[in-house]
C-alpha cells in the first residue's frame, strides 16, 4: 500500500513538472520571438534615420539625372545607410539580417501625405513636384521576421547670410557717357568697395573720377571704401553649390539664357554673354541667384535679371566679373569677391536697382527631418 501511495504521488508530481517545463519552453520561445521582432524593429527604424541623414547631406531636388536608387546591405555609397554602422553591437538576433530603404516622391496621386507601396512604387526617386517632401521607406528582415517603416520627410531651407548691397566689389567702372545718369538706385541697399580711391588711383566712375565727381551716378547710397571681407562663407558656398546640384542647375560651362531661370544657379567657369534683346532672367515676384565660380557673366540688350549675382572670383581676376551694356539691368544686388571688378553700362534706366526681397531668396538646403504624423509602420497584409 506505501508502495502504490509513492507511485500515485510521484505520478502527479512528473505530470505537474512536465506541465511546468512546457509553460517555461513556450514563455522562452515567446519571449524569443518578441526579443527577435524588437531587434527587427530597430534594424528597420536606424535604416529609416539613417537615410534620413543622407538627405539631409545630399537632398534630392529637381535632379532627375541622379535619383536616389534602392539601398540594401550591400549596396553602400554616401547616399545609402552603411550596414556595419546599423549592426554594429545589436543583438546576436541581428545575424544575416537584411534591410533595404528607397526614397520616392510623394506626387502621386493620394500620396501627397499618406504613403502606400502601390501608389508610390512607381515614383522617382527625387522631389519631382518640387514641394521639399519625399516619402522614405525602411525594411529590415530577421530571422524571418519583417518590420516596414516609413515617413514623408521635408528639407529644412538654411537662409545664407550676405551682405545686403546693391554692389559690393573692388572697384566698379562707368561708361564715359554716364555722366549725369542713374547707374546705381541703390535705394535702402549699400554700395560697398574694396579699394582706397587714394592709394589705387580710380576706385569708382570714369577713368579720373573720384567718389565726389560720379556721386550724381548713384542715389540712395554714399559709396564705402575700404571693405574687407567675402561676401559669403567657403561653407555657404558649398551649400549653395550643393543645393544647385541637387536640383541639376550646376553648370560646367555657361548655360542658356533660359537655363539661368531658378532659384539657385550655380556657374563653375565660362566667359557667359547673354546680348539678346527680349532676355529676361527670373521675375520679381520669383528672384533667384546665379554664382559664378571663376565665371564671368555679360548682360547686354534690353536684359533684365532679377536676383543677387554673386562672382566668388575664385581664380582671383582683377578685371571686370560682371557687365552690363545697353539698356540691361540687375534688379536686386552684385557681389564680386576679391580684386575682381564690375563694369557697368549707361542707358536711360539704372544698371542695378537694390531689391532686398532678392536677397531673403539666398538659401540653401538644411536639415531633412520627418513630417509630424507622418511615421507608421506598415503592417504585414
Amino acid at each position: 500500500m506505501a508502495l502504490l501511495v509513492v507511485m500515485v504521488l510521484m505520478g502527479v508530481m512528473l505530470t505537474a513538472g512536465f506541465a511546468i517545463a512546457s509553460t517555461v519552453d513556450t514563455q522562452t520561445d515567446a519571449s524569443q520571438v518578441e526579443r527577435v521582432r524588437d531587434s527587427t524593429f530597430n534594424l528597420a527604424e536606424s535604416a529609416l534615420n539613417a537615410q534620413i541623414f543622407a538627405l539631409t547631406r545630399d537632398w534630392p531636388g529637381l535632379r532627375s539625372a541622379q535619383p536616389y536608387g534602392a539601398c540594401t546591405t550591400v549596396t553602400g555609397g554616401a547616399r545609402c545607410p552603411d550596414n556595419a554602422s546599423l549592426v554594429a553591437g545589436g543583438s546576436p538576433d541581428l545575424a544575416g539580417a537584411t534591410w533595404t530603404t528607397s526614397v520616392r516622391d510623394n506626387g502621386a496621386s493620394g500620396a501627397a501625405n499618406f504613403y502606400s507601396d502601390a501608389s508610390s512604387a512607381s515614383q522617382p526617386g527625387y522631389d519631382a513636384n518640387n514641394d521639399g517632401n519625399v516619402w522614405v521607406r525602411a525594411q529590415a528582415v530577421t530571422q524571418g521576421r519583417t518590420r516596414t517603416l516609413v515617413a514623408l520627410v521635408r528639407s529644412g531651407t538654411q537662409q545664407e547670410d550676405i551682405p545686403h548691397a546693391a554692389l559690393l566689389t573692388d572697384r566698379v567702372e562707368f561708361e564715359s557717357s554716364s555722366q549725369n545718369k542713374v547707374i546705381i538706385a541703390a535705394g535702402s541697399g549699400r554700395v560697398l568697395l574694396r579699394c582706397d580711391p587714394t592709394a589705387t588711383g580710380v576706385c569708382l566712375g570714369r577713368a579720373g573720377n573720384t567718389l565726389k565727381d560720379v556721386a550724381g551716378n548713384i542715389t540712395g547710397s554714399t559709396p564705402v571704401t575700404g571693405y574687407v571681407g567675402a561676401a559669403m562663407t567657403p561653407e555657404a558656398r558649398a551649400r549653395m553649390r550643393a543645393t544647385a546640384v541637387a536640383n541639376g542647375t550646376y553648370y560646367a560651362g555657361c548655360p542658356t539664357v533660359a537655363q539661368l531661370s531658378a532659384e539657385v544657379v550655380y556657374v563653375e567657369a565660362g566667359n557667359c554673354i547673354y546680348d539678346n534683346n527680349t532676355t529676361q532672367v527670373n521675375t520679381s515676384q520669383a528672384p533667384g541667384v546665379l554664382i559664378l565660380n571663376t565665371a564671368t557673366i555679360s548682360f547686354g540688350g534690353n536684359a533684365d535679371f532679377y536676383g543677387v549675382i554673386y562672382g566668388v572670383n575664385a581664380n582671383g581676376l582683377s578685371g571686370p566679373i560682371v557687365s552690363t551694356t545697353g539698356t540691361a539691368q540687375i534688379i536686386g544686388g552684385v557681389l564680386v569677391d576679391g580684386a575682381g571688378r564690375v563694369h557697368l553700362g549707361s542707358s536711360v534706366r539704372p544698371k542695378i536697382q537694390f531689391d532686398i526681397n532678392a536677397f531673403r531668396a539666398v538659401a540653401s538646403y538644411g536639415s531633412a527631418g520627418i513630417v509630424q504624423n507622418t511615421w507608421r509602420e506598415i503592417r504585414a497584409g
